[in-house]
């Protein structure tokens, strides 16, 4: 039986083209597949938004030629139809998931159609949805550490494994990586409103700069104080962890620096330490202080290094 070849198109889009002609039909799935294989926007192309934003305002300003004939309008109906079609194709692939996923070693820089922007550090990763300029609320899923910088006036939900960070124009930083299994959340400027996802707590309000909060404990979290020169020190090159397992510590030197780090032993990765480097930090000096602390040693490989607990005394 010669049944009709199942539809690569989504359903709406589907309904869209039942009056559409065949040959109409296989233009718009292949411009449909074609859609499908762009990349991701990457850093310093403009994004759909803003270009969105800017025809809006170039048709609006454009003066209205004058109406047509309606022969003429009945002449060019098919002609209006598939650009109907296509504009719903292109509306489909404006909002369209979007992930950014940040390289080890680098910085990246994600900018919204509002000119707020989200820095994101090595190994990151954001998830967003674009939508049209005037829609809200905003969401955006992060796993890493980033720093948010919102503009006034426009709502913004930063969803993390543990936590949700609701902003109303503000500045601050979110670091949730997997190994952590905790969300810190640090104030720089402004108010934000921090609930955990899992326990069903009062929010916590963080209004004064410097205010911290770690969520996934166990014990309900408690604002602590934090300097932003150390929460910010990722951005100058700096490397600052403070009280986190050594595992964590290991995990953020592979992506910060590039490199790959073997443990051997029994090195103790739950134990919990601080590291300051407000600047100009390099991994052998890092693990240089963790091994003095451990202790441990650590030597050099082709692709990193391989840091071994040191043998006990045997007494």
């Amino acid at each position: 039986m010669n049944g009709r070849p199942a539809s690569r198109l989504p359903r709406e889009l589907e309904e869209a083209l039942q009056e559409r002609s065949p040959e109409e039909r296989r233009q718009i799935e292949a411009l449909w597949e074609r859609l499908g294989t762009l990349e991701p926007p990457v850093e310093g192309v403009p994004s759909t938004e803003t270009a969105w934003a800017e025809l809006s305002a170039r048709l609006a300003a454009a003066p209205r030629p004058a109406r047509p004939p309606r022969r003429l309008l009945r002449r060019r109906w098919p002609v209006v139809g598939l650009l109907l079609v296509l504009g719903l194709v292109a509306a489909y692939a404006l909002l369209r998931l979007r992930t950014v996923i940040v390289p080890p070693g680098t910085i990246q820089t994600v900018t919204l159609a509002d000119g707020s922007t989200i820095t994101l550090r090595a190994g990151s990763q954001l998830r967003y949805a674009t939508t049209l300029p005037w829609r809200r609320p905003r969401r955006v899923h992060l796993t890493g550490e980033a720093l948010f910088e919102v503009v006034p006036g426009r709502p913004l939900t930063v969803e993390t494994a543990q936590a949700r960070v609701e902003v109303l124009g503000t500045r601050f930083t979110v670091r949730a990586w997997p190994e952590a299994g905790e969300t810190r959340v640090t104030l720089l400027e402004g108010r934000v409103r921090v609930r955990s996802v899992r326990a069903s707590r009062q929010p916590l309000v963080l209004e004064a700069p410097g205010q911290s909060v770690r969520i996934g404990a166990e014990l309900p979290p408690a604002p602590e104080r934090l300097e932003p020169e150390q929460v910010l020190a990722w951005q100058r090159g700096g490397f600052v962890v403070i009280d986190e397992p050594v595992g964590v510590v290991l995990r953020e030197l592979e992506r910060t620096f590039a490199l790959h780090i073997e443990v051997a032993g029994s090195l103790p990765l739950d134990r919990r330490v601080t590291v300051l480097y407000q600047q100009q930090a390099r991994p052998e000096a890092i693990l240089q202080d963790l091994c003095l602390t451990l202790p441990c040693h650590y030597r050099r490989i082709s692709r990193g290094f391989v840091v071994e607990a040191e043998p006990s005394s045997g007494r």
